[in-house]
């Protein structure tokens, strides 16, 4: 992967399109971009497989929004977070494919669980401070997107769409996980860090 980001960062720069003193801020661009598209495809091609590509394309619309301003677990490697991207992917199809709910049992479990990750709300990244205007911009921009999907919802129980319905609420489910186990990792590790800290004083 670094390889095919210094090849472009490099091509970049020779063709005098960014500077090199800007080859840090490209290099990094590249690398998100290269590694969002390879679990996007992975993800796509276990939805082909199991013949689910509306409810895959359905997972990302719900998902990434909740993800991008609600936080949730960050892992330290990438090949950690691919894997545990993928699995999260292949586990919500699966239990769409498989189970099936009552509608208003599964719209009764989605407001719980919606209302749950927004009081859960925020699950920082440990190695990225968020200051109070941010934080307060997030929180508006999430509060949008749940009134959207409470919508979303709202329609699939009156047109009885019971197998997207069901997707939603395992999507937040596994949603709600993440920032669950988010803000366990992020108080184990200020734990750590202010047993380090006592030691030296």
């Amino acid at each position: 992967m670094s390889r095919i980001v210094n090849t472009l960062t490099d091509y970049v720069i020779k063709k005098g399109m960014v500077n090199e003193k800007e080859r840090s801020v490209y290099e990094y661009g590249f690398l998100v971009m290269l590694e969002t598209a390879l679990s996007l495809l992975i993800s796509l091609v276990i939805a082909s497989l199991l013949h689910m590509f509306i409810e895959g394309i359905l997972f990302f619309i719900i998902f990434i929004p909740l993800r991008s301003y609600a936080g949730g677990l960050h892992l330290d490697k990438y090949l950690s977070c691919l894997i545990l991207s993928c699995l999260t992917f292949s586990v919500v199809l699966l239990i769409v494919k498989v189970f099936i709910f009552p509608v208003l049992l599964l719209f009764v479990i989605f407001l719980v669980l919606i209302l749950s990750v927004w009081l859960l709300y925020p699950v920082d990244n440990i190695n990225r401070s968020v200051d109070i205007e941010e934080e307060h911009y997030f929180k508006k921009r999430l509060l949008k997107f749940l009134i959207l999907d409470l919508i979303i919802v709202i329609g699939c129980v009156i047109l009885l769409k019971d197998k997207y319905l069901l997707l939603i609420t395992a999507t937040f489910l596994m949603m709600l996980i993440s920032m669950m186990l988010g803000k366990y990792k992020n108080r184990k590790v200020r734990l750590s860090s202010n047993k380090k800290v006592n030691r030296f004083n």
